[in-house]
């Protein structure tokens, strides 16, 4: 008993305190009731989302397993809601990473807790920009004084490979339509070029915009000078509570002692209830792994948040992580028919992919907007491929962390057979038509094969650009001019007409509501449901998937990835673009534009 009085003693005399938070109550002996979030892990905007392998978050330089985001912001609209509970505690200290259109609607969220009565603590141990974000929405900040903060701004670190194809020999030949279209760039220039790399900076100026302006205002600071901090970027605990970051500091492992020591009279936590754990059952894990998944019937009055992630492929089979053609054109169809839907919010986050199946999702959406009310609500990525398939004539709404745009598109294949005849490899095929070997990897794309799917390309982009022109309603000699592949931050997206408003998911929720007449609380239930256990290991059975698996296992890819320099994306793509598939015209996003904070 004795020790544990010490221990909170000691930890009380450690912690250098800020401004306690206080709880307005006439009777000092009242329970202040704290709900305790411990946020571990990556979080998906998927509300099934399960760890697992997602192929389009390999092709993206973005590995780990996340968790259901939706579910997050659930949780604590739950405890703003109950009246029982006085303070909301958010535990960052676990590892979370959130992307920047989430730390959004997480400081929303918040802002709108306090503005109802809560009180907010955030503790942290590692801070980083978006964590230093969130936490600038919380009344009280706490930092363990053996952490620190990295306020870093975004960056990109795109790697090019030409040099490396030239001295062993491999080609790529490209046909494209946009010189900022920079997924081609790292196979056909040694570095980046100079009008990108501008354009990419003011991209990122643009997307700093957000956390920068959230942290001033959270921490009474001016603009200007959490960019200079930006600039220092590493503060140690004691630095960061002398620049005004963090309220206070605390040992290690104390976050209950730390916060019950700035609170008057008793207090009492609560927690979530934890799943009872099932007895091992062979039997019964085997009969629900190949039962087929059902999705729950769909109340009447209820508004659907359609999700729409990952990259576009043709396709007639789902797979998690893709946004394969059919089926989700499929699930669209469904909404449309479904009479229990009043309207729908279609959540996108996908870097782009095959220009045909990308319209023929598009074309499902024409219909649904058609029959009732849609509205687009953008997510971390809506580019190229992404972006077209918003081309609608429907609102969108986007946040300013958001990548959008990448109006453009582009073909490429490598070429191998200089490089293998090096070593002694010979390719020697056997065809009717010199344009039967088109697609082998022995050779480059000739003069009048160039010339002809340069023309394929050309009819595309001119498509996409009419899309655009009609949806947006703007002149298409002026989507020309924020076309040729150029990707945009929400903000500058909203500036350029692009889009028509900077908000999220809630946001297209209320506008949604509002089309449709419907005042009060709604159902909302989430499209696709959760994923077919058949489609799981359709996923191991074929194509490129099972190889770009493999890619986590090779030793040395894995030690670059941990050491920065992940080729994983890279390869990736590489084996989607194999010799087995037909010739396909990519409105595509760069792997590597998914800036760092």
């Amino acid at each position: 008993m004795m020790i544990n009085i010490l221990s909170l003693v000691l930890t009380l005399t450690i912690a250098v305190q800020g401004p306690p938070v206080t709880i307005d109550d006439n009777n000092t002996e009242a329970t202040t009731v704290i709900r305790l979030f411990e946020l571990k892990g990556a979080w998906s905007d998927q509300p099934d989302a399960a760890p697992g392998l997602d192929i389009t978050s390999l092709l993206m330089g973005n590995m780990g397993s996340q968790r259901s985001f939706p579910d997050l912001l659930k949780a604590l609209e739950s405890a703003i809601a109950d009246e029982e509970i006085d303070v909301i505690a958010l535990d960052l200290s676990g590892g979370t990473s959130f992307s920047m259109p989430q730390v959004a609607d997480m400081c929303t969220t918040l802002i709108r807790g306090r503005d109802s009565g809560k009180k907010f603590i955030a503790w942290m141990e590692n801070g980083t920009t978006s964590l230093e974000a969130i936490a600038s929405s919380c009344d009280t900040v706490m930092l363990t004084n053996t952490g620190g903060i990295d306020l870093a701004s975004p960056a990109l670190m795109p790697i090019h490979f030409k040099n490396a194809m030239d001295l062993f020999g491999i080609e790529a030949s490209v046909i494209r339509v946009g010189d900022f279209k920079g997924a081609v760039e790292p196979f056909m220039l040694p570095q980046m070029s100079d009008h990108l790399r501008d354009h990419y900076l003011a991209t990122l100026q643009s997307m700093n915009r957000f956390p920068v302006k959230q942290i001033a205002i959270g921490r009474d600071m001016t603009a200007s000078h959490v960019r200079e901090l930006q600039g220092i970027r590493i503060f140690t605990a004691k630095q960061a509570l002398e620049e005004g970051l963090v309220d206070m500091l605390a040992q290690h492992g104390t976050l209950e002692q730390t916060i019950e020591g700035i609170l008057d009279g008793s207090v009492e936590w609560k927690r979530p209830g934890k799943k009872r754990r099932k007895p091992f059952n062979p039997i019964q894990i085997f009969t629900e792994l190949f039962s087929p998944a059902r999705e729950k019937k769909i109340p009447e009055n209820s508004i659907a948040i359609l999700h729409l992630s990952g990259e576009i492929v043709d396709g007639a089979t789902a797979t998690p992580g893709s946004m394969v053609s059919e089926p989700s054109a499929k699930v669209i169809k469904a909404l449309t028919d479904n009479d229990s839907v009043v309207g729908v919010v279609v959540r996108v986050d996908s870097p782009g992919g095959s220009a045909i199946a990308s319209e023929i999702i598009r074309l499902e959406l024409v219909k649904l907007a058609a029959k009732k009310p849609i509205v687009y609500s953008m997510g971390n990525l809506a580019a190229s491929g992404g972006y077209w398939i918003t081309c609608t004539g429907q609102p969108i709404y986007a946040t300013e962390g958001t990548i959008t745009g990448s109006i453009g598109v582009f073909g490429m294949k490598l070429s191998f057979g200089s490089a293998l005849e090096r070593f002694g490899i010979h390719f020697d095929p056997v065809a009717l038509d010199e344009s039967a070997t088109m697609m082998f990897p022995h050779r480059g794309w000739n003069t009048a094969e160039l010339a002809r799917l340069q023309a394929t390309v050309d009819d595309v982009y001119e498509d996409f650009i009419q899309r655009v022109s009609d949806s947006r309603d703007i002149e298409p000699n002026r989507v020309r001019g924020i076309a040729g592949g150029r990707v945009w931050a929400g903000g500058q997206a909203l500036e350029l007409g692009l889009v028509d408003a900077i908000g999220g998911v809630e946001d297209a929720i209320a506008h949604v509501k509002k089309e449709a007449g419907i005042e009060g609380e709604v159902s909302i239930v989430h499209r696709p449901g959760p994923a077919d256990p058949m489609d799981l290991f359709n996923m191991f059975g074929g194509g490129g998937d099972d190889a770009i698996r493999a890619l986590l296992d090779v030793p040395t890819l894995r030690v670059l990835a941990v050491a920065g320099v992940d080729l994983r994306p890279y390869l990736a793509r590489l084996i989607r673009m194999g010799s087995n598939s037909p010739f396909t015209v990519e409105a595509r996003m760069p792997i590597d534009l998914n800036p760092r904070f």
